[in-house]
């Protein structure tokens, strides 16, 4: 089923520029157009969409409703997922997203400009936002009870406002002593920043949207957080330990950017004070070189962080477990999402045999 879902959602992803052309008249800038049309072609898990599908199919009690028009309304997340990736490279001055060059460099490749040139960030900025336009757009398109539809529309707009928030606290972070961090400080910025709007956030909407009640609401949200915070530690692992074929982006651009991340965080506080030491310095380090990402790769496995991150994991996919039972939705969509949570514990179970094996 996920498959098909995502399918689904791929196919519509690639004809939405040309229908949001007919309400946004994005043509009138060939290479604003471009950029959309490039990005939004770009591979992608489709997570948000696809748990977005599931909600609402799981809760409806409505036999009539155009399965077409809930993939449509799902890309709704898919664009507000765009629409902070757009703006986090512009912010983090990435180089790579999706395999491909960030949207600011595309635009400066096409402008005949240095890859470097505020051009290209400025245009993503301004891209970006109507990405955004296009997600409020996308999402009012379906058909339903309008008072569901504005209970809806007004949860969308809290999440986006929370990730913004989560984004505005790491930036903060990033500039702050590593010994000045607390563990409740990154798994908040995790919260707000990821699980919001990656898990907790497409399963409230479509359950909001199919009128799913108060109770069952409450537990998506826990099984959301519980999610969203097991696959943002599982993407701070595979920063270090996979490749950038694989992720679609630099390996190790954490550290590239001196993210205070869980896995940064519990590796400095098992260091001894000269392994403190270097860390520190790398983090303080502005052009770090390949030698200095490999040396904070051995400083984790040393320091445990790597074990400590998976046991984090595994801890919180055990909670999954304990809400999933407790979930009253249609079995056949509530079974799909149990393949989504064992879709994770395969992906760390994988992560814990490289970690080993580097050990």
């Amino acid at each position: 089923m996920l498959e098909k879902i995502k399918k689904d959602i791929d196919k519509e992803l690639k004809s939405l520029p040309s229908m949001a052309d007919r309400d946004f008249n994005l043509k009138s800038s060939k290479l604003l157009y471009a950029g959309i049309q490039d990005f939004l072609n770009r591979n992608g898990k489709r997570i948000r969409p696809i748990l977005f599908v599931l909600s609402y199919q799981g809760y409806t009690k409505r036999k009539d409703f155009s399965y077409k028009k809930l993939i449509r309304a799902s890309l709704s997340l898919e664009l507000l997922h765009d629409f902070f990736l757009v703006h986090d490279d512009v912010i983090d001055k990435s180089a790579l997203r999706r395999g491909k060059p960030t949207l600011h460099r595309f635009f400066n490749s096409k402008l005949g400009v240095s890859s470097k040139n505020e051009i290209g960030s400025n245009l993503s900025i301004a891209a970006g936002d109507i990405l955004f336009a296009l997600a409020v757009n996308t999402l009012l398109s379906f058909e339903e009870e309008s008072f569901r539809k504005e209970k809806t529309l007004s949860l969308f707009t809290k999440i986006a406002a929370s990730t913004g928030e989560g984004e505005f606290i790491d930036v903060v972070n990033n500039i702050k002593k590593i010994e000045k961090i607390t563990e409740k400080e990154v798994l908040f910025t995790y919260t707000l920043k990821t699980a919001k709007y990656t898990f907790e956030g497409p399963l409230l909407l479509g359950a909001t949207l199919a009128g799913a009640k108060k109770e069952e609401i409450r537990k998506l949200s826990r099984l959301g957080i519980t999610l969203g915070l097991a696959f943002q530690i599982q993407d701070d692992l595979l920063d270090v330990f996979s490749s950038s074929k694989r992720i679609g982006k630099p390996v190790l651009s954490d550290l590239n950017e001196s993210k205070k991340t869980l896995l940064v965080w519990k590796t400095y506080r098992n260091l001894s004070a000269s392994g403190k030491i270097r860390l520190k310095r790398l983090l303080k380090k502005k052009k770090k070189t390949y030698s200095d990402l490999l040396s904070f790769r051995k400083l984790i496995i040393s320091a445990g962080g790597g074990k400590y991150c998976l046991a984090k994991i595994a801890s919180l996919l055990l909670e999954a477990d304990s809400i999933l039972s407790e979930v009253r939705m249609n079995p056949k969509y509530k079974a799909a999402l149990e393949k989504l949570k064992e879709d994770l514990a395969a992906k760390t179970a994988l992560l814990e045999k490289t970690i080993r094996e580097k050990s």
